[in-house]
């Protein structure tokens, strides 16, 4: 017969393994709901390129970069911002364009599209701006009544599409380097040219501008025009001031000589110097001297050197 210590000790039993049972069993059942969660998501969008391959509408674009061997690049640490063309955008190049281009070149045209180390956000941007594009150049970029545009050609249809290393921001049409355009294209894309273009559109002068040159244009910027009225000039007069300011030759800076005279395509003559500190100034037939503050900008029939002045001839 059991003691009465015995009978305690026997009766202590039964609880205990009761409850090593019971927590057994919810810690068997806290790790399946665990294994039905499955590996969780990574939270946030992907890398650019992850976020243009998600959208059908940047399909021509995804297949260009990888073509160009940027897809690595873009899906770098960044930050980027990436004005991408549509589909539309690239179906609005001139037939057989795009297939034409060589690696290289389709690489420059890309990276045209791309500024390295800033995500820039539609709201952040004032209403005008240049900005280093990754190929090398400027992108102007106007935003005007919450109407965004890249090089007065280009429209942000979708801004602020974000992704882990930068932000996209859709455009409508494909947007190109210097290189790529002739003298009018190369004023037509800067903001600060705006008066310029307006009044050799008003002359008639565009077509012959685009023609097949080679030109060198002095491209006064649009303070140069302030407080200048031509609004009584015919267009022939106007014809005449405006040709006044370019040259039937292709005259880069480094081409210049400390001083010389030069015979516009007007008819008249224009004197350009040349300081030691390579500062160039240009004085016209009424004793006007003004300077060349961008000098070089090249395109497909000449190029262009952006001056301070409106040059008046005789």
């Amino acid at each position: 017969m059991k003691s009465r210590t015995q009978q305690f000790a026997a009766g202590r039993k039964t609880p205990a393994i009761t409850i090593f049972i019971v927590l057994l069993a919810f810690t068997m059942l806290s790790a399946c709901a665990n294994d039905d969660d499955g590996p969780t998501a990574p939270e946030g969008p992907g890398n650019i390129v992850e976020v243009a391959q998600s959208n059908d509408d940047f399909s021509t674009l995804v297949s260009a970069v990888t073509d160009a061997g940027l897809a690595a690049t873009l899906q770098g640490n960044g930050p980027f911002t990436v004005f991408a063309p549509t589909n539309a955008a690239f179906q609005a190049l001139p037939e057989g364009l795009l297939e034409s281009l060589s690696n290289e070149q389709l690489t420059e045209i890309l990276s045209y599209h791309v500024v390295a180390g800033s995500a820039v956000m539609a709201g952040d941007l004032q209403a005008e701006q240049s900005v280093e594009a990754a190929a090398g150049g400027a992108l102007f970029v106007t935003a005007t009544g919450g109407d965004v545009m890249v090089n007065d050609n280009a429209s942000v249809v979708t801004a602020d599409v974000e992704a882990s290393n930068g932000v996209i921001h859709a455009v409508d049409r494909v947007v190109l380097p210097d290189s790529y355009l002739d003298v009018v294209g190369i004023v037509a894309k800067r903001y600060n040219l705006q008066t310029l273009e307006g009044a050799v559109g008003q002359a008639g002068l565009v077509s012959t501008l685009q023609g097949e040159g080679p030109f060198t244009v002095f491209a006064p910027d649009n303070a140069s025009f302030e407080g200048l009225d031509l609004s009584g000039l015919s267009q022939q007069q106007l014809q005449d001031v405006l040709t006044y300011h370019v040259l039937d030759s292709k005259v880069l800076s480094g081409d210049l000589a400390s001083s010389q005279t030069v015979t516009t395509v007007n008819g008249d003559e224009l004197t350009i110097e040349v300081a030691g500190d390579n500062t160039v100034s240009l004085t016209d037939q009424q004793g006007n001297t003004y300077q060349v503050t961008q000098a070089d900008l090249e395109g497909t029939n000449g190029v262009v050197h952006i001056i301070d002045g409106v040059l008046m001839p005789g």
